[in-house]
Parts: C-alpha cells; structure tokens; sequence
C-alpha cells in the first residue's frame, strides 16, 4: 500500500526524469515549445501593450487620410460613376409653384404677399394700406385683430371707407361692445345709415365677466346668421379659444370681422389672419405696425394720413337747402320765442 508520502515521492521522481518517450516523439516536443512561446508572448504583451494592439490590429494604425486600395491590384472594383440630377428649369420650377398655389389657395411665398384665398376683400380707401395688405383689402370671410394703443386712436376714421362701401351695398353693419355711445347723427354724416346700424352692449348692471361672455356669444350669433356684411366686437379681455371661434364662424361666411383689442394683448397669441397695431401721431396721422400677415415681414410701420370727419361730412348726401326762403309770417307764434320771464296773465306752464 502507497502512502501519501510516497505519493508525493513518486510525482517528483516522475517530473525530475525525462520520460524516454519525450524524445523519441517529436508531437509533444512541440507541444511543449509552442506552450513555452505562448506564456513569453503574454509577458511580452503585459509589458508592452502598445506593440501588441499595433499587431493584432494594424487596420486601426493606418491613418485617416490613407488611401483606399486601388483597383488595378484587384482588391475592389472602379465605383459607377453616378450622374448628378438635373435640376429643372426656372419656368418649369415657377409653373410648379403656380399649380401648387392654385390647388392649395392658402399657401403663399414667404417674399410675396398671399392672395385672399379665393374669398372676397372689401376695398381700405387707402392705397398705401391696400397694397400692403393681402389680397389689396380687407379679408372677407376672416377675423382682422386691430390693436389700439389708447381709446379713439382713429380706428374709426380707418375703418369708415370699408363701412362706408358695405353699407352702400346694402349691407348691414353690427356694432359689438362699443366703448362709448354711438352717435346716430355722426354716423349718419359719414354716410352710415341709422338703419343699417345695429348696436350691441352688454347689461349695466350685470358684472364685469358676465359682459365679456354676453359679448362674446353676441359677436357669435352675429356672425352664425350672415346677415351682416361688417362686424366690429370690442374686445378688452378675452382668450385665444374666444378668438377662434370668431375666427371659425367669420371663415363660413363672408362678412368682413374687425375685433378690436388693446395693445396689451399683443404678448398673446392669436389666430386672426391679419393684425394690426395702431398708434396714432399728430397731424391726424395713424402708425400702423403689421404683426401678422399673409407675406413677407414688414418690419417699418406704415404711416398713413387720415380722412377727417369734415372729409367724410361732405363725401356723404346731404340735402339740398330750400331754393326759395321760407313762406311763415315774421309775426308767426313758431318764430318768435317765448320769454323767460314770468309775464302777467300767463300761465307758468307756457313758459320757456
């Protein structure tokens, strides 16, 4: 029996001697050599790890500016040679802006001023304003945002040649909120019918939130109905969501939305397709500064002069004066005025 001392004996004698075979077979001589020359590798690679990453991997070392293999030593073959495209021509390019305009009426080149969309304008009165607006005129059938630095900045004095031209064609014109009374006998000076104006306020009484909601579902009624060709609705405070419903219901018809708001609202968003901000300046001058619009961005205010209220007095009909004076005697009781003092056997009801 073998103890674990012999054992350990025999393992070393068999390690010490060289078994006879080792030399005789040249397989596991080789064995051998390859093992001993793989563990100097791995010192060799431990020690120096730069050369070993250059020779594992040479592709990697080859700077970035090398060129690729060429063709002659067979290694990849001349790439076909791809034809640039041809660019059309510019009257084929401006044919097929043109036809993509007509199709879709609410593109618009960004250097150019867009059209109305097939929908009707309502003539400004002023050149210098209908040439920058799209279309030359106020939009029909859309909601034109009119900012107004303070109270009476001449928005109305703007806006009277459009009234003017809608009520000439027998158009009627609604009047939403206005901040002040409106005058029947002005109106009527500047050639707008009492009769074609409708007046809209809100209850005295009623609080300051319910006014804007009972004027915000007027302007609506107004222009669900379409029997109205002008709309202007005072706005002091109201919401995009308000706004874009006045928008959706002034795009189903035609009649032409003015929606007047303080400058203060310019810092919120809007969808009307035209926005102005207007200023006024002396010599019955008005700046007006395009925030929006359909076309390029203007970014110098245009200053425009405005009619007077003299100049609209006598381009409306007045009536003629009598030819010939009038028939009542001097001495006529509807031509002589009643005294102001209290006159012995008069009653004091006859009294002026």
């Amino acid at each position: 029996m073998v103890t674990p001392v012999d054992k350990v004996r025999v393992r070393r004698r068999v390690i010490e001697t060289p078994a006879p075979w080792l030399c005789s077979h040249p397989l596991p001589l080789a064995l051998a050599l390859s093992s001993i020359l793989y563990k100097y590798t791995v010192i060799v690679n431990i020690l120096n790890p730069r050369r070993y990453r250059e020779r594992r991997q040479p592709h990697m070392t080859a700077p970035l500016h090398a060129a690729p293999p060429r063709a002659a030593e067979g290694l990849l073959s001349p790439a076909p040679a791809v034809p640039e495209p041809a660019w059309p021509a510019a009257a084929e390019r401006q044919q097929a802006l043109s036809a993509l305009e007509q199709r879709y009426p609410g593109l618009w080149r960004a250097g150019q001023l867009g059209r109305a969309g097939g929908a009707a304008v309502c003539p400004t009165g002023y050149d210098a304003l209908s040439a920058e607006l799209p279309g030359g005129g106020w939009p029909a059938g859309g909601l034109t945002e009119l900012l107004t630095t303070q109270g009476g900045a001449g928005e109305m004095r703007l806006l009277l040649p459009a009234l003017r031209t809608l009520a000439g064609a027998g158009r009627r014109i609604a009047l939403v909120a206005p901040p002040y009374l409106p005058n029947a006998m002005g109106l009527a000076a500047a050639g707008l019918p009492a009769r074609q104006c409708y007046w809209v306020r809100a209850p005295a009484e009623a609080a300051r939130a319910a006014q804007q909601a009972d004027m915000l579902w007027a302007a609506e009624q107004v222009l669900r109905s379409q029997a109205f060709g002008g709309v202007l609705v005072w706005l002091p405070a109201a919401r995009p969501e308000a706004l874009r419903r006045l928008q959706v219901l002034a795009q189903a018809g035609d009649a032409v939305a003015w929606a007047l708001r303080p400058a203060a609202a310019l810092r919120e968003s809007s969808p009307a397709v035209l926005r102005l901000l207007l200023a006024p300046l002396p010599g019955n001058m008005l700046s007006i500064t395009f925030h929006k619009r359909r076309g390029p961005v203007r970014d110098t205010p245009l200053l425009l002069r405005l009619d007077g209220m003299a100049a609209a007095t006598r381009a409306a009909a007045w009536p003629e004066p009598l030819a010939q004076p009038s028939q009542l005697s001097s001495d006529a009781v509807l031509d002589r005025g009643a005294p102001a003092a209290p006159a012995p056997g008069r009653p004091a009801a006859q009294l002026a």
